[in-house]
């Protein structure tokens, strides 16, 4: 009881949901760990280069560690892209603990300038691929929404490891400095086990963002075109875009200043130390534990508030301004205190404001820039600013030597260019979310952050939107001037109770103050001709100072108003007047649009409604995808009472098993969030053989609980060894087939049929359970490159794939995804011993086929064959292919009957089972063939989507059977295997290419290399031939 009191408290503190705090707090932990071992080892390896090479070498070092850091940030995104992001940060990680015993030894046996210089080096690389490593690490665990919340929760904590570090640099420093680089070997050690049980026991979210698509196309596209490609189409953007110009120019910037301040800090640590190891490690270790303690201040507490009130706008100014501030203060009097500041601004100043206000200007850019302005940056940007601070410092080293006034001095010029930058980077931003606000592509929320407290223009252009806008841009300019200037809209309340859109009338009751809504004006507003303004005159009259009376028959008329839209408006208004039994009525509304509102009024009331589990629970399983859609997005923060626990549990199990996508995924996110028992209830639906199983498969292996990971990866060891041995037997069987005929060939391929169908759902299965492994970030390049058509991209992802792991997966797995691997030396047929063995299998359709081969095909057998040759039914599996048999309709035509006429209004789809169907045109008299169709073809599909005539004519050439399809049974498959529509499409879609190649040469082959005439043309008919 204790701990549930403490966490909905702790949770608002660190500004994260309570669903969330758990996770937060076990990577923040590990985020802790690693900024221990790493700031450690930094105090030392920094103080023992200062100590033997002296602060003059530092220009060198820059350079140095500038064309370093970038062939190695190579070598890590390889290392990632070969062994997935997991093991390349265990590597990592173990490789650190490695380098940290070299270097350590390295002290002993020599510690002069070379080696303190090397060292540095080394660990200044190190540390910087570690921490790219970590939050992509990190990012695994969290979508892009979670992290606006909780990533700065985790760089707090490893805030407190960079503290906890300063306290161990101090303590240990007093017996020696070079010991410490034992805490860098043990907290890499540690961490790479940490990270272990973090993969285990942590839940992936499934990744469904634009910023994902788009990073792995840009991995896609970086691999097949080359870096220098890349930095073509990366420019781009740059000359586009001023914004993205911007943004690289402050980086730019910032990282000379930054250069610029470490080398200043460390000519004065230096001198006021009197070059003493011992001083010079504690100062060192005492200043990161300053710096860090005033960062983690800033970013739980003062960067909130800031970007709340001042907005990015102002926040990107601050540390410009601040740098400016620490090098005059330098300048005037170079001494440890004025040093002191300028490192607590360039450390914890940076990373506690400026850091969390860049992540949120990088959100005005378009989702396809950021991959481009990343690359950039790290492989262009930061690296040249690196390289040219040092230059530059190099040539100057003569003066800086004599005279640090002269180095603070340059520190001043960079300053005030840096706070150009920033100025000319604050104008573009406005631009683009002014940009952005038009589109209506800016929520609220994103626009008050981006301005803070508006400015008087800003004030006025809101106003201007609110009066002459258009609808949506006058219902955000309204919210706008509520939230971020409440006496400015207050003026304005008798304006917009008078507006013709009764969305601003609302908005007005809603958000104006209560003392400036007369009782007038709330009297009319009860008999508004609008439902939502009558609701929102109630919510207004009990608010007000002299309410009037009816409110209450007034809210009871909208309950039981025969409009849905009057029905809906109360339920909203119950949120605000916590009327709890209204909005679980609202969620048993016969209309979809009540039930959404009941809802959504639900999430207003923070979950805190009582008596809601029933009419909740009921919409997990609303037959309104939408409904359910919303229902979950509640579920994922709600707790059912205990007597409904069960019911709950069973609710989101059904979701899993849904055909959409998206009721998936957040019936799985609820499940492990806030039910984990009803992932025991998941266990069975491995057996199935469609959407569901794997479902089912990556709910288990996100789930973060080692006993169901366990549960899961025995179903898949087993599906895949059954996977590898129906594998060898289908290659068997298709080396027979070429040496047999008539009814032993075609039981021979339906077998095959069924065979390879289970060895595509065991693959299938194995793919869901590596992308829940390994997200979306690091493994959507692999199955892109297993779906080229490209031999050798095949070959390098199943490489990839291997490298990944773990071994017990990822090498069977690749085995079924390579046909090739199965093939037999000898095509011997099957025995009858194995033929009989495969007709007890588990498996329906391994079962039914074989009986088939074995006994001779039946008529729904033949069918099914038939359907399977089709190009649009090739890719469905025999259980799907069931089902649209189950739609169709079996007719018989005669030697020379017609099946369609030209001119006759079609609605049906032919499959040809038996027999052959000539497509005939009559032309000048004569008819023209245009194709025939025989047993495994398909005709007249483009009738079963539009009303349009047919085009020809088609008739049977022997005694035919044939598998009708009408308009009405198509639409039924489709939503029941959408799959099937995405054959339509692309079967349509390669039939427009075919076209276009044909245009194409025939321009080509006319004698003046234009258009051909019209009487050289393919007539239109005879290009749809099929679909007549």
């Amino acid at each position: 009881m204790e701990r549930e009191a403490v966490s909905p408290l702790l949770a608002k503190i660190l500004h994260v949901r309570r669903t969330e705090l758990r996770r937060t707090l076990q990577v923040a932990g590990f985020a802790m760990v690693i900024g221990w071992a790493m700031y450690t080892a930094f105090s030392a390896a920094q103080s023992i280069f200062l100590n033997k090479t002296g602060p003059h070498a530092y220009p060198v070092f820059f350079i140095v560690l500038a064309l370093a850091v970038w062939p190695m940030d190579a070598l890590q995104g390889a290392l990632t892209r070969r062994f997935g992001v997991g093991r390349a940060f265990r590597i990592n990680l173990v490789a650190n603990a490695g380098a940290a015993i070299g270097i350590f030894v390295a002290y002993t046996v020599r510690e002069d300038s070379t080696v303190a210089f090397t060292a540095y080096v080394v660990y200044s690389v190190a540390f910087e691929l570690v921490m790219l490593h970590f939050w992509t690490f990190v990012t695994q665990h969290f979508n892009v929404l979670e992290g606006k919340r909780i990533f700065p929760v985790i760089a707090a904590g490893s805030s407190v490891g960079y503290m906890l570090s300063g306290v161990t640099t101090t303590v240990v420093a007093f017996i020696a400095t070079e010991p410490l680089m034992f805490v860098w070997a043990i907290g890499s050690l540690a961490a790479a086990y940490m990270s272990i049980g973090l993969e285990r026991t942590l839940y992936r979210p499934a990744f469904v963002e634009d910023e994902d698509q788009f990073l792995v196309q840009h991995e896609v596209e970086r691999k097949r075109h080359g870096v220098i490609a890349m930095f073509g189409r990366a420019l781009e953007h740059v000359t586009g875009s001023r914004l993205v110009l911007a943004l690289l120019l402050l980086a730019f910037v910032l990282q000379v200043a930054s250069r610029v301040g470490d080398y200043l800090v460390a000519v004065i640590f230096v001198a006021a130390t009197h070059n003493n190891l011992q001083e010079l490690t504690i100062l060192i270790g005492n200043a990161w534990l300053a710096s860090y303690a005033v960062q983690l201040v800033v970013s739980l507490f003062v960067a909130p508030w800031v970007l709340d009130r001042l907005g990015v706008k102002n926040a990107i100014l601050a540390l410009p301004v601040f740098t400016l501030i620490g090098f005059i203060g330098v300048a005037i009097n170079p001494i440890l205190a004025t040093s002191l500041l300028l490192f607590i601004v360039r450390n914890g100043l940076q990373t506690g404001l400026d850091d969390p206000a860049q992540n949120v200007l990088g959100g005005a850019l378009p989702a396809q820039v950021v991959p481009k302005l990343q690359f950039l940056l790290n492989n262009a940007v930061l690296p040249g600013g690196a390289v040219l601070s040092g230059v530059v410092l190099l040539a100057l080293q003569p003066e800086i030597v004599g005279n640090v006034e002269v180095l603070a001095g340059v520190g001043i010029v960079v300053a005030i260019a840096f706070i150009g930058a920033a100025w000319w980077l604050r104008s573009q931003y406005l631009d683009a979310i002014y940009t952005r606000l038009r589109t209506h592509a800016l929520s609220l929320a994103d626009y008050q952050q981006a301005v803070g407290r508006p400015a008087p223009e800003e004030i006025a252009e809101l106003q201007a939107h609110v009066r002459g806008g258009e609808k949506r841009m006058r219902e955000f300019a309204a919210a706008a001037l509520a939230r971020m200037s409440p006496d400015t809209f207050a003026g304005m309340v008798p304006e917009l109770l008078g507006s013709s859109d009764p969305v601003i009338r609302r908005l007005a009751l809603q958000l104006g103050p209560p003392e400036r809504i007369t009782r007038e004006q709330l009297a009319a507003a009860r008999n508004d001709e609008n439902g939502w303004v009558r609701a929102a005159a109630a919510v207004a009259g009990m608010t007000v100072p002299e309410p009037g009376d009816g409110l209450d028959g007034l809210l009871a008329g909208l309950r039981d108003a025969p409009d849905p839209q009057d029905r809906a408006a109360a339920v909203w208004a119950a949120a605000f007047l916590a009327d709890e039994g209204a909005i679980a009525r609202g969620m048993r509304d016969a209309d979809r649009q009540v039930r959404l509102e009941a809802i959504r009024s639900f999430a207003r009331m923070k979950g805190e409604v009582q008596e809601i589990a029933e009419a909740l629970i009921a919409c997990l399983r609303d037959d309104d995808v939408e409904v359910r859609r919303e229902a979950l997005r509640q579920a994922v923060r709600w707790t059912p009472p205990a007597d409904w626990t069960r019911r709950f549990s069973e609710a989101l199990a059904d979701g899993l098993a849904s055909g959409d996508r998206d009721v998936r995924l957040l019936a799985s996110e609820a499940m492990s969030t806030q039910a984990p028992e009803a992932l025991d209830l998941v266990l069975p639906m491995l057996l199935a053989r469609d959407e569901t199983s794997l479902a089912a498969v990556e709910a288990l292996v996100r789930s973060g609980r080692p006993e169901l990971f366990q549960r899961a990866r025995e179903h898949l060891e087993m599906q895949l060894g059954q996977g590898a041995h129906l594998a060898r037997l289908s290659a068997r069987v298709a080396g027979a087939m070429r040496h047999l005929d008539g009814n032993e060939a075609a039981g021979y391929a339906l077998l095959r049929i069924g065979l390879d169908d289970f060895v595509q759902s065991a693959a299938e299965s194995g793919l869901a359970a590596m992308r829940a492994l390994h997200g979306k970030r690091g493994f959507a390049t692999v199955e892109r490159g297993l779906s080229s058509v490209h031999a050798q991209t095949r070959v390098e992802a199943l490489e990839t794939l291997l490298n990944f792991g773990p071994s017990w997966l990822a090498g069977p797995l690749a085995r079924l995804l390579e046909p090739g691997s199965f093939d037999p030396v000898l095509a011997r047929p099957l025995a009858q011993a194995e033929i009989e063995a495969l007709a007890k299998h588990p498996d329906r359709w391994v079962r039914e086929t074989a009986e088939a081969a074995s006994h001779g095909l039946d008529e729904h057998m033949k069918e099914l064959i038939a359907l399977k040759q089709v190009p649009l039914f090739t890719a469905l599996t025999l259980e799907q292919l069931a089902s649209v048999d189950r739609l169709m309709v079996s007719r018989h035509y005669a030697k020379g009957e017609t099946l369609f006429r030209r001119g006759d209004v079609g609605g049906e789809l032919y499959v040809v089972v038996e027999g052959e169907i000539r497509v005939h045109l009559d032309h000048a008299g004569q008819e023209v063939t245009l194709v025939r169709h025989r047993a495994g073809t398909a005709l007249g599909e483009m009738s079963v989507f539009d009303d349009q005539p047919r085009s020809a004519s088609a008739q049977a050439m022997a005694d035919t059977t044939v598998r009708v399809l009408r308009r009405d049974r198509l639409q039924a498959i489709v939503h029941e295997h959408p799959e099937v529509m995405l054959e339509f499409i692309k079967n349509l879609s390669q039939r427009l290419r075919a076209m276009d190649e044909k245009l194409e040469s025939s321009t080509l082959a006319s004698p003046s290399g234009g258009p051909i005439p019209a009487s050289g043309r393919t007539s239109p008919s005879m290009e749809k031939s099929s679909t007549p």
